[in-house]
């Protein structure tokens, strides 16, 4: 039986939350530090600016406590940019020399005998250096440019690869020790510099790493001399812990290299670990001396961010610590997660018959089959489309979220009294839904079809309009 429907007119029923980087809209008082900064930056920006430094370590400190000792090194525009392999390849050369020439901060100066013997002390050799790449997953994120895209799983973002062709590892080869450690042993040979893995399977059903997949990944890795990054850009907070990785199920690995972060941090970016089995052998080992790092990759552009978007970054983790996101997180997904197995028992017939078959994901971080899925009438995150069979829900963290009946009004096919409201708020401000109620997608079209009743929106993409002009509810809709 599902839960009783309430009236709560501070919800919506947006589930795509701009790809999962807003987890808050009603907690930004738990953010006072982030707060007290804009005012300062909005009223003088050159003495807020003369802070950076001060800020960048503080926010350095505060991410290396929430995030249990991973420190974020390299930031960037996109989580794209982030795992660009030439970019990290640079970083790790830079870093290697760095500690060679004893970690003494400075301006670089050229030494190409020191360059030679920084790369051979990663195991690297020319080709690394002129044309480093990635091995993935197969089926991973694979990125919509770059050479990442080239083992994209859509076809137009894999014609705009560019640059050394990543390498594809299949699934199969991780419960295969054996057949793994040649495969990263040829890529290796190949140009290859690490492997990328998701703990969530971001572009299909949200399948999950095993332990036991993610231990041979971290052992072949070891053995093969490839550094491991894990992306973390859509499961960070969102699955349970504060990185996806730190579940305490797998806890038994020893920890990878490298992290990719992202949306609901605010920042896109790199984080290190100094005393992973690839880092290491940097020998960077004193808290000194790995600050002295971080500084001086940094500061190789003009600012390591822009300082609006470090207070940002800082709120972000303020608002974390202070409302408890991971906690939340395992809550409103447990709780979101029984609402969706509901509505499949109660479709009979119709629905897929059991929660293996109808969800996937961590926690809040929930992938929804397409079937049942079209009876909640939310907004979306896309994965590749409705072809796949599944949505993605990224839910906010916010704390009457928490509560299931507040959900199930939010969910309820019948709870639309608000959702009228909503769209009657929505116009008077020149606005529309923005998702696709259908896909996830941009709700980018020429007509304005939107349904009034449901505040549901469409794009233009594979019938999405098609399916929002056969949707239950006939009224609201302009001609």
């Amino acid at each position: 039986m599902e839960p009783p429907i309430i009236s709560t007119p501070s919800l919506d029923h947006d589930f795509n939350n701009t790809w999962g980087i807003i987890l808050s809209s009603t907690e930004t008082k738990n953010r006072p530090l982030a707060g007290a900064l804009f005012r300062e930056y909005w009223n003088d920006p050159v003495s807020a600016e003369r802070r950076y430094s001060k800020m960048l370590c503080q926010y350095t400190d505060m991410f290396e406590e929430f995030f249990n000792g991973w420190l974020p090194i390299s930031y960037h525009g996109h989580v794209t940019d982030a795992m660009c392999p030439t970019t990290t390849a640079s970083m790790m050369l830079r870093l290697s020399m760095f500690e060679m020439a004893g970690c003494r901060l400075g301006r670089p100066t050229s030494n190409p005998e020191l360059r030679s013997t920084a790369a051979k002390r990663l195991g690297w050799d020319g080709i690394h250096l002129s044309a480093p790449c990635f091995a993935l997953i197969e089926n991973g994120y694979g990125a919509a440019m770059g050479p990442l895209a080239s083992i994209s799983p859509r076809s137009a973002w894999r014609d705009v690869s560019t640059g050394a062709p990543s390498i594809a590892v299949r699934l199969a080869d991780l419960v295969s020790p054996p057949v793994l450690l040649r495969t990263l042993t040829d890529a290796k040979w190949g140009g290859c510099i690490g492997v990328i893995v998701e703990i969530v399977q971001n572009q299909a059903s949200g399948r999950v790493l095993s332990p036991h997949e993610l231990h041979s990944l971290r052992e072949a890795c070891t053995e093969t001399g490839l550094l491991l990054a894990v992306d973390e850009a859509l499961t960070a907070i969102h699955c349970g812990a504060p990185f996806a990785h730190q579940r305490p199920k797998y806890s038994g690995t020893v920890s990878p290299d490298l992290v990719f972060f992202g949306k609901a941090l605010v920042v896109s970016g790199v984080g290190i670990r100094f005393d992973a089995p690839f880092t290491s052998k940097l020998g960077i080992r004193t808290t000194l001396d790995r600050r002295n790092t971080l500084e001086v990759w940094q500061y190789t552009g003009t600012q390591a961010m822009p300082m609006p978007l470090l207070i940002s970054a800082l709120g972000a983790l303020e608002m974390a610590v202070a409302g408890d996101w991971v906690g939340r997180s395992k809550v409103i997904g447990r709780n979101s997660r029984e609402l969706v197995s509901a509505r499949d028992r109660r479709l009979g017939p119709r629905g897929l018959g059991g929660e293996d078959k109808v969800l996937g994901g961590l926690e809040s971080f929930i992938f929804v089959r397409i079937e049942v899925f079209t009876t909640f009438m939310v907004m979306v995150a896309t994965n590749r489309g409705p072809s796949t069979g599944w949505v993605r829900w990224l839910p906010r963290l916010d704390a009457h979220l928490m509560e299931e009946a507040t959900l199930a009004s939010i969910l309820s096919a019948t709870g639309t009294e608000w959702w009228k409201s909503f769209s009657v708020a929505l116009e008077r401000m020149g606005m529309e839904p923005e998702w696709c109620f259908w896909c996830g997608n941009h709700a980018r079209n020429t007509r304005d079809v939107w349904c009034r009743t449901c505040c549901i929106n469409a794009c233009e993409v594979a019938g999405c309009l098609e399916q929002l002009a056969m949707h239950q509810c006939s009224k609201g809709k302009k001609s």
